[in-house]
């Protein structure tokens, strides 16, 4: 009897491990396959939903204002009916070319816009009227309250940011090496003109592809300077350099200068465009 009780003891003991072991398999099959816990979101930096839509409304603001005549000032009073009363003359003030340069957040959930716009002028010479279009810079406040916004005050015209003096570049290589000078002549004119095959000088990693349709009719490389010296010799592979080339756009006679930072690597004995990169390189 007591071998008997102890063999069924031992049968329930296995089929007690069987069952466990079947749960701790099913357990963890199901947090293999559970779906991962979604990220938690991340913020994007950059210019607020707010902030957008105070610089739309203070287009649409400064529009009506610079447009508003004693006749004519409707568009202007939704804004501020005591703007469109102070308006007098009845000649409108024509601009294009209206972008916010800038907005930044004031208390009292107020947004301040600068708007550029620029404004036809004539000048008279020599007895000749010229009419040419100047920008001009205006600071609008915008206070939002909830779904709502509305003009803080009237536009102001201010004067634009000061010009700074250009810094000096970081390319102070000279470069002699004539395979990389005919490479990047041949990328500049199928780049640009469509004379050529891109993929032929780019690396084939790369997603560079020639602008479409083609504008210019002809690009010529006028200097050619680099971050370090490259000599006239067979370079490595896997070598890589970042050059600045000053490139003469023509079409229709007309030529204007350009410049491109492209990035340089040797693949298979050869120059090859790895990349157009975004701003050059500054001098330390």
């Amino acid at each position: 009897m007591i071998q008997s009780g102890a063999s069924a003891a031992g049968k329930w003991l296995v089929y007690g491990l069987i069952v466990l072991m079947g749960l701790g398999s099913l357990c963890g099959f199901l947090a293999f396959t559970r779906p991962a816990p979604a990220a938690p979101p991340v913020a994007e930096p950059g210019v607020s939903t707010q902030q957008q839509e105070a610089g739309a409304f203070a287009q649409a603001y400064l529009s009506a204002w610079l447009t508003a005549t004693s006749d004519d000032h409707a568009a202007l009073d939704e804004y501020s009916p005591e703007a469109g009363a102070g308006v007098q003359g009845r000649s409108p003030i024509s601009y294009r070319d209206l972008t916010v340069a800038s907005v930044e957040d004031a208390p009292g959930d107020v947004t301040t816009v600068i708007v550029s716009a620029s404004i036809e002028t004539t000048e008279d010479e020599d007895g000749e009227e010229v009419t040419s279009w100047t920008p001009y810079w205006y600071q609008v406040a915008v206070q939002a309250d909830g779904d709502t916004l509305a003009p803080v005050g009237l536009p102001a015209p201010v004067s634009m940011p000061a010009m700074g003096s250009s810094p000096d570049l970081g390319y102070p290589g000279r470069v002699v090496n004539r395979d990389l000078r005919a490479t990047v002549e041949d990328f500049m004119t199928a780049y640009l003109t469509g004379q050529g095959d891109v993929t032929r000088v780019v690396s084939p990693e790369s997603t560079i592809t020639a602008i479409t349709p083609a504008y210019w009719t002809r690009a010529t490389v006028e200097a050619l300077t680099s971050t370090k010296e490259i000599a006239d010799s067979d370079p490595a592979d896997g070598r890589t350099v970042e050059l600045l080339v000053n490139v003469d756009l023509t079409r229709d006679g007309t030529t204007k200068p350009a410049q491109y930072v492209l990035g340089m690597t040797v693949r298979d004995g050869r120059w090859e465009v790895q990349s157009l990169n975004s701003a050059p390189a500054l001098s330390n």
